[in-house]
């Protein structure tokens, strides 16, 4: 007992310098998630290179909902070397040949509803584990390479290929000058500070969310020797064309959240939302019953599912919702349908009512939809339609 004790203090001494100081929030241009976050891990010794390019290039590599987002009316590509270290859950530790890895990244800016992040043509890992999880996790469109990164004094030698070498990058980058931070308005903020990033999972569009301090960043000089990477995706980039700029970053811990839906309704990222069948006797006496027992930071507005606001969200959540004409919950960016958004209403009620959650949910979920399906069959048979929506809508 002891021994486990000591073990787990040790762990979480290696956790604590990352975890607790190196997270502030007033530079954000939003506000992260309430919840907790779901990977803790650090990138160092990034090259960012970035080219501009003709935004019209761009747009057949993005999903349809995401526009370009430019500088100036200029769109640009960035191509990104970098060491993934200590990539690990929230609430364990770093695991040797699986957390520290080499990644190099194809990114370009884009934006949807006025909130920007950065989109991802190919991240290329030397990763089995992230190249598995993380294309049925995030949707994110990562592919196992071969790479390696070094560094020497102010020298980064880094290298990766792919396909036997079909897709490779080759090259150094050279660190000069001193550490500075993006002013506002500039350049160098727009590709730099970027707290989300854009999916595209099973044909809809996903927001994932990340928070780190402020980049620091050193002007650098990069020597190509080879770039057969960009060349798939058409963009006008070869190894023959130098970019226009590049920087070098030591790095910064991070933390990332699960992606959520990214269509969402206001600009509180932290409301949940309940869609509920306007026209039912029943759906209006839930959200009456909720409303007078709710929890004092319960966070959740409503909706009638036939709202354009709650068209629009159902519109962007997998084919099965879409399909469905049923109560749905978004908490969390995560959609809940059925049964499943019925239980997790106790969650936004008062402690005696939220206790009867885990019970709830220990009834496997085929026996819950199938109550759930007989009540809503004969809804309109035992409670009376009412004549016009009248729960609350904020």
């Amino acid at each position: 007992m002891l021994a486990t004790r000591i073990g787990y203090i040790q762990a979480r001494e290696i956790i604590a310098p990352i975890m607790e100081d190196d997270f502030p929030s007033e530079h954000l241009p939003f506000q992260m998630p309430s919840r907790k976050h779901t990977l803790s891990q650090e990138w160092r010794d990034l090259t960012f290179m970035h080219w501009e390019i003709d935004s019209e290039k761009l747009i057949p590599h993005l999903p349809s909902g995401l526009e370009v987002d430019t500088f100036q009316g200029k769109a640009y590509v960035g191509i990104v070397p970098f060491m993934m270290k200590n990539v690990r859950p929230r609430w364990f530790f770093s695991t040797p040949f699986v957390s520290t890895f080499p990644e190099y990244n194809i990114r370009t800016y884009v934006r949807k509803d006025g909130i920007p992040g950065v989109y991802f043509l190919t991240l290329e890992a030397k990763s089995l584990v992230t190249c598995s999880y993380a294309p049925k996790a995030y949707g994110l469109p990562y592919n196992y390479a071969k790479g390696r990164i070094t560094k020497q004094g102010n020298i980064i030698n880094w290298s990766s290929s792919r396909n036997n070498g079909d897709l490779e990058l080759i090259g150094n980058t050279e660190i000069y000058g001193t550490p500075q931070s993006a002013k506002p308005g500039s350049l160098e903020e727009f590709l730099f500070e970027r707290y989300c990033l854009y999916t595209n999972k099973n044909g809809k569009i996903m927001r994932g969310y990340t928070h780190h301090k402020k980049w620091t960043f050193q002007p650098a000089k990069v020597n190509i020797h080879s770039n057969s990477l960009t060349e798939n995706y058409k963009l006008g980039i070869t190894d023959l064309v130098a970019p226009d700029l590049v920087h070098y970053s030591s790095g910064v811990n991070v933390r990332t959240y699960s992606i959520e839906i990214a269509e969402r309704i206001g600009t509180d990222i932290n409301r949940d939302f309940l869609f509920l069948d306007g026209d039912c006797g029943l759906c209006h006496r839930l959200a009456t019953f909720m409303d007078k027992r709710m929890k004092k930071d319960a966070n959740i507005g409503y909706r009638p599912n036939t709202s354009d606001d709650a068209r629009r969200v159902i519109a962007s959540m997998p084919s099965k919702y879409i399909e469905s004409d049923t109560v749905y919950l978004v908490r969390n960016g995560k959609p809940y349908m059925k049964s499943s958004a019925a239980i997790r209403c106790l969650l936004y009620m008062k402690w005696h009512y939220r206790i009867l959650f885990p019970f709830c949910w220990i009834v496997p979920l085929p026996l819950r939809d199938i109550a759930y399906n007989i009540v809503a069959r004969f809804r309109h048979k035992i409670f009376k339609r009412p004549e016009i929506c009248s729960f609350r809508i904020d």
